[in-house]
């Protein structure tokens, strides 16, 4: 399953925050994960809700 092999990868919570940047750090670092994975936009949707 995908999510099993996605949570594999131990991404970071994203738990909001004061700084500017945190959000962006986070999607860059999810996005290496799904490239890594090779998944398509479909895939990336359903992994993200």
């Amino acid at each position: 399953m995908r999510l099993e092999r996605f949570m594999k990868h131990k991404p970071t919570l994203f738990t909001g925050g004061y700084a500017p940047d945190s959000d962006v750090k986070w999607v860059e670092e999810v996005e290496i994960i799904f490239e890594a994975m090779g998944c398509t936009e479909e895939n990336k949707i359903a992994l993200g809700t």
